[in-house]
């Protein structure tokens, strides 16, 4: 009874698993206890019912592997049959096939090596940051983006040969690719950082619309350096960047690339009266030293460059030109004692250049241009720092706050006359430049370097024509040659606007802006006048 109990409970109770044809259709199987061991359906159908063999969890797992890569594959079969490969390589290669096609649709590509040529011979021979292959084939292979910097920026717009809309299109579009590179695509290499200079450097006006800030490009070039590794191991690269380290760090032209970087963010510096945010270090000396012995012959000039450069930062540190809460007294005599010891280590580099550069009228303009940051100081107060910073325009010249010792100690006066001396040094071997080397010079470094000149002789004359101030008894008004030095500049800007008519380089618009000072010294004379003839009846 007990048998015939458990083979009736066996019959009657539902099954754990449905059957094979349920399980095959994915359909609810239930099991009648009426019929026995088939399911509803099998019976209605006449159909055997089997129930299904059990499966372990890892079958079917194992299962849905199989099916998940089955979908990709197909449409992996779809995509390709639709569209071109979505490889890292084939997007660079669509990438910068888009980059020279815009640029050949604009510049044919004859041309293109024409301005190439130009390049090296003028801009690349002037400030020669950046060295370029002759073949324009291999630089479009290679850095179409780099090629398309030195296009649009380093040439005027007469020289580049194109409508005035197209230039100012492909100035915009440069700016907008670069962006697109390094913010848009994570892009990092030796070359961008170039590109990001070369930009930089010959910074170019825009015609309407915001402007984009030369400054902002420089520090982008330098971070983007340093990820890639070509800034010395006490520059450590960010976390995103570990990986997109350059492959030879120590060759020539990464360590030039990185001495371009130090001298533009040095110009930023002193510019902007910033405190410089990767000073000389050893790694800086390195590179140099190794651009000396084992550079190509136009890393001479560039050599050259660095060092004046590196000066430059050792006096603004000396004499915190740089640190606007912080005063040095220029009518003190241990601001004179370092004044002469700095001002002997620009003498001594002035005594090295080579003699094939001895002639040079760039390094003549920053020789000068170092003295005036040396005696800069004598114009100082608590207060009045900030006032050195770009842009050097009539508007910020302090014309109360500049410094009235009651006694004037020797030292002070020498450099009066000395930093009036250097000034018109500055504005004098700019005006004797050949106007296509002026042209070729960076407008980052070169124009703004002749306009501070002014700008402190300025400063200078207005602290000295004060009649209650001392430095009248060091100066007098005849000393400035103002007049004089507007009509140098004036011819300066004609010869300049006949290569470059629409103005289409920022060092053609900054030297015709300096018209203002004929008309500000006019003012200023006017009211001299008028006080005089007051104080003649007083």
């Amino acid at each position: 009874m007990a048998r015939s109990f458990q083979h009736e409970s066996s019959n009657t109770r539902k099954r754990n698993r449905a059957c094979e044809e349920c399980h095959r259709l994915k359909i609810k199987c239930d099991v009648s206890t009426s019929l026995g061991v088939a399911c509803e359906r099998c019976s209605r159908n006449n159909v055997e019912c089997v129930p299904a063999a059990p499966r372990l969890q890892r079958d079917r797992i194992n299962e849905l592997e199989a099916q998940v890569q089955e979908l990709r594959k197909a449409m992996q079969d779809q995509s390709s049959s639709t569209t071109p490969s979505r490889s890292p390589c084939r997007l660079l290669e669509n990438h910068n096939h888009a980059v020279l096609s815009f640029l050949d649709a604009r510049i044919p590509s004859s041309q293109q090596q024409d301005l190439l040529r130009i390049f090296a011979h003028h801009a690349g021979a002037a400030w020669p940051v950046v060295r370029l292959p002759v073949e324009l084939e291999r630089i479009r292979a290679k850095s179409p983006v780099l090629l398309l910097s030195v296009l649009v920026h380093s040439v005027t717009q007469d020289t580049q040969r194109t409508e005035l809309a197209v230039h100012d299109e492909l100035v915009r579009e440069t700016m907008h690719i670069l962006g697109d590179e390094v913010i848009g695509r994570g892009q990092r290499s030796i070359e961008l950082v170039q590109a990001l200079l070369v930009a930089a450097y010959w910074t170019k006006p825009l015609r309407g619309g915001p402007q984009g800030s030369c400054y902002q490009i420089v520090q982008l070039a330098a971070d983007m350096a340093i990820d890639i590794g070509i800034a010395g191991s006490s520059l450590q690269p960010s976390p995103v960047a570990y990986f997109s380290r350059h492959e030879d760090p120590t060759a020539l032209d990464a360590r030039r690339t990185w001495l371009a970087c130090f001298v533009a963010l040095s110009t930023s510096s002193m510019d902007m009266r910033r405190p410089h945010p990767f000073p000389w270090n050893a790694h800086h000396e390195e590179c140099l030293l190794h651009l000396e012995s084992r550079g190509e012959p136009s890393d001479i000039l560039l050599c050259q460059i660095v060092r004046i450069t590196q000066l430059n930062q050792e006096i603004s540190n000396h004499l915190c030109l740089c640190q606007l809460a912080a005063f040095v007294d220029g009518n003190d005599y241990s601001t004179h004692a370092t004044i002469e010891t700095l001002k002997n280590k620009v003498d001594a580099w002035a005594a090295q250049i080579p003699p094939s550069l001895a002639s040079s009228q760039t390094l003549k303009v920053w020789w000068h241009v170092a003295m005036i940051h040396i005696y800069e100081i004598v114009l100082h107060t608590p207060t009045n720092k900030a006032t050195f910073a770009a842009p050097f325009i009539p508007g910020r010249i302090a014309v109360k706050d500049f410094p009235k010792p009651a006694k004037i100690i020797p030292p002070l006066k020498t450099a009066l006359e000395a930093i009036v001396q250097n000034c018109h040094a500055v504005i004098d071997t700019a005006a004797e430049m050949d106007p296509a080397l002026v042209l070729s010079l960076p407008t980052f470094c070169f124009a703004p370097s002749v306009l501070y000149s002014l700008y402190v002789l300025v400063n200078v004359l207005v602290a000295a024509t004060d009649p209650a101030n001392t430095y009248g008894q060091c100066l007098t008004k005849g000393a400035f040659h103002i007049e004089q030095c507007g009509l140098k500049l004036r011819s300066l800007t004609a010869y300049t606007r006949s290569l470059d008519p629409t103005l289409s380089c920022f060092t053609t618009r900054m030297f015709d802006a300096t018209g203002w000072l004929e008309e500000w010294y006019n003012n200023y004379n006017a009211i001299l006048q008028r006080y005089e003839t007051n104080l003649a009846f007083s």
